[in-house]
This record gives C-alpha cells, sequence and structure tokens, in this order.
C-alpha cells in the first residue's frame, strides 16, 4: 500500500493516494506500533496527501465562487424596467381593475355558499343528538375500559420512542464533531512523522544525514500546512527551524532552495515584504548554483539523459519564482498605500475637528463681543 500510494502521489492521483496511504498507516501502526520507525514513511506521504487533497477542495471551492458578486454587486440587478406607453399603461390598469372586480365577486359568492351550507349542517346536527345520546349511554363503560388500556399502551411505546430519538441525534451531533478536516488530518500525521524521525535522528540509528533530510521535508511539510490554514507567524518559524537544520547539507540541495521559496511565501503574506524578496533571491541563487554543477557534471555522467532533464526542470523555476518576486513587490506597494490613505483618512478628521472647533469658539467670541456692546449701550442710555 505504501508504494501504491506513493505512485499515486507522484502521477498525482491524490484520492487514490490518500486511499493507499492510509490504509499502509492503519497496518504498519497496528503491526509496529504508532510511534514505530516503520511508520515514519508511511505517516509523512499520507501527511503530505492529504495536505494536495485539502488544496484541491480549496481550489475547487475557489472555482465555484469565481465571479460570483460581492457586497452591493450581489443585490443589483441587470434587467432593467421596460419602458411603457401611456396607452399602454391605461389598458393594463383597467385589465387589472377588472380582475380585481371579478376575484371580488367570486369571493363573495363563495362566502354565501359557505354560509347556507353551515346552517343545512347545523339543523342535521340537532336532529342526530337526540338518537346519539341514548347510545353513548350504554356504550360509555365499555369505551373507558378499553381507552384506559389502549393510553397505558400509547404511553410506553411513545416514552421508548423518544428515548431512541434523543440517543439517534446524540450519536449524530457527536459524528459532526469528531469529523476533522483534511488539513488537519495533514497537521497530525506530519507531526507523528516528525516525532518518530526526530527519536531516529536523536538515537544515531542508522545514516543521521538521511533522516535529518527527511525531518526537515516534514518540519517543511508542517509549514506548508500553517501557510494553507492562514497562521503564516507559525509557517515562518517552522520553516526557519527547517533552514537552520539544513545547515549540514551541501549548498546546492534542492531541498534547501524549496525551503527558502516556502519561507519566502510565508513572509510576503506574513507582511515581511523585505525579508519575503529576499528569501526568494536566496532560492533562486541555490537553483542557479545548482544547475551550475550538474552542467559540469554532465560530461563525465554516466546518464546524462536525467541530468538534462533535472537542469531544465531547474531553469523552469527561476521564471516562476522572479513572478513571485514582483507579486510581493506589489503587495508591499498596496499596504504602504493603503496605510497611507487611512493617515491621511485620519489627519483630514482631526483637521476638521479642529476647524469646527474654530469656528465655534470664533462664534462665541462673536456672541461675547456683541452681549457686551449691548450692555455698554444699555448703560449708555441709562446713564
Amino acid at each position: 500500500h505504501l508504494l501504491t500510494g506513493k505512485r499515486h502521489l507522484l502521477v498525482s492521483d491524490i484520492p487514490a493516494a490518500v486511499s493507499s496511504l492510509a490504509q499502509a498507516c492503519e497496518l504498519l501502526s497496528g503491526h509496529f506500533g504508532e510511534t514505530a520507525k516503520e511508520c515514519a514513511e508511511s505517516y509523512f506521504y499520507y501527511g503530505k496527501s492529504l495536505l494536495e487533497l485539502s488544496r484541491m477542495e480549496s481550489g475547487v471551492l475557489g472555482n465555484a465562487l469565481e465571479g460570483v458578486p460581492e457586497g452591493d454587486d450581489a443585490n443589483s440587478s441587470t434587467i432593467e424596467d421596460p419602458a411603457m406607453t401611456e396607452e399602454e399603461k391605461t389598458d393594463v390598469e383597467e385589465e387589472v381593475g377588472e380582475a380585481l372586480e371579478e376575484n371580488f365577486q367570486t369571493l363573495m359568492q363563495k362566502e354565501e355558499n359557505e354560509a347556507i351550507g353551515k346552517m343545512e349542517s347545523k339543523e342535521e346536527t340537532d336532529k342526530d343528538e337526540g338518537s346519539m345520546d341514548a347510545e353513548a349511554t350504554g356504550s360509555k363503560d365499555v369505551d373507558m375500559e378499553g381507552d384506559d388500556e389502549e393510553a397505558d399502551g400509547s404511553q410506553g411505546e411513545g416514552m421508548d420512542t423518544s428515548t431512541e430519538g434523543k440517543e439517534s441525534d446524540e450519536k449524530k451531533e457527536g459524528d459532526e464533531d469528531e469529523e476533522p478536516s483534511n488539513l488537519q488530518l495533514a497537521w497530525e500525521m506530519l507531526e507523528l512523522a516528525k516525532v518518530v524521525y526526530t527519536k531516529q535522528v536523536e538515537s544515531g540509528e542508522g545514516t543521521k544525514a538521511y533522516f535529518e533530510e527527511k525531518l526537515c521535508s516534514t518540519i517543511l511539510s508542517l509549514g506548508e500546512v500553517s501557510i494553507e490554514n492562514e497562521n503564516y507567524s507559525q509557517a515562518v518559524e517552522d520553516i526557519q527551524s527547517c533552514i537552520k537544520k539544513l545547515e549540514s547539507l551541501p549548498k546546492d540541495s534542492r531541498i534547501i532552495a524549496e525551503a527558502k521559496y516556502q519561507l519566502g511565501v510565508a513572509q510576503g503574506f506574513n507582511s515581511q515584504y523585505d525579508e519575503a524578496v529576499e528569501s526568494l533571491n536566496s532560492a533562486i541563487e541555490v537553483i542557479k548554483l545548482r544547475t551550475k554543477n550538474i552542467k559540469e557534471s554532465v560530461k563525465s555522467s554516466k546518464s546524462p539523459s536525467l541530468q538534462k532533464m533535472e537542469i531544465t526542470e531547474l531553469e523552469a523555476l527561476v521564471p516562476e519564482i522572479e513572478e513571485k518576486i514582483i507579486d510581493t513587490k506589489d503587495m508591499k506597494k498596496e499596504a504602504e498605500a493603503k496605510t497611507e490613505q487611512e493617515a491621511a483618512g485620519l489627519s483630514s478628521t482631526s483637521g476638521s475637528k479642529n476647524v469646527t472647533s474654530i469656528a465655534v469658539k470664533r462664534k462665541v467670541e462673536e456672541e461675547d463681543g456683541n452681549n457686551k456692546k449691548t450692555m455698554a449701550d444699555k448703560t449708555a442710555a441709562a446713564s
């Protein structure tokens, strides 16, 4: 199941990979134990496949919502009311008036028929009451006994039904609460892989460099989960710790380039724009160094076709990272412009308040001056 799941993941058949790797994790953990070293690889690839599945779901949701209007656009209608002439308006008004008159007459006729029917049914009821009283007196005692027995039985059945209904409702609510998302499952599986690989690195079993690289790949994947979960500060912290552990590896390792690229992405989302550009440029430098080293070794290589294929892949990555750098710089400009607009709005608001207070002050001073002038005039007149 592990090999099958890895093959499905390699060819991007993500749902099949998730299914196979889930079975592999279940079998290996059941046989060796949850934290056994044999389970680390299956945990890692199962977490990776769940991360990719979560990305697929997010992409499908994004495509489904693409083009849906937001805010006021959703309430605005593109259909305009058709223009009508005065003659058409008159015709419509006449037709509406006739329809209302017809409906009114129909309603009145219906109410009259119902009143007549009620009077007739009341007379028939009065005639039947006398005969029904005699029959009811004889069968009253028998009916009371039967009703008591039926009431006891129905009460018991009602209690059983209500109890079963409550149990089923509680069970449904519990099931809904216990279902984690694919992203949450990915984080849990990668954390398990991290625990197992950390134990292997600390114990010194096997090739230490191999397990250190596996541990770094796991931590890097945890950083990607944090990016998808929009926990950017945690992603930056995880990927930085990963890069520190990679210092012992060759400078042109692809995992170093990938880690620096993911760090740049996380820093960009975390509003660390300058640091993000620096990290992305570092990723490009690592890729160019690796490309240079591979080209030098192609001449003496026994399988130059594979190396040429890797060179093509690496050279295709550089323009994508350069485009990401441009996007990050644009994000920085937008953030700065937004900050300036907010600052300008605050200053204009405070400025208008000052002008208003000055105007009020001047008005009060003018009123005081006028009052003083009036008092002086009155005093002069009195003297």
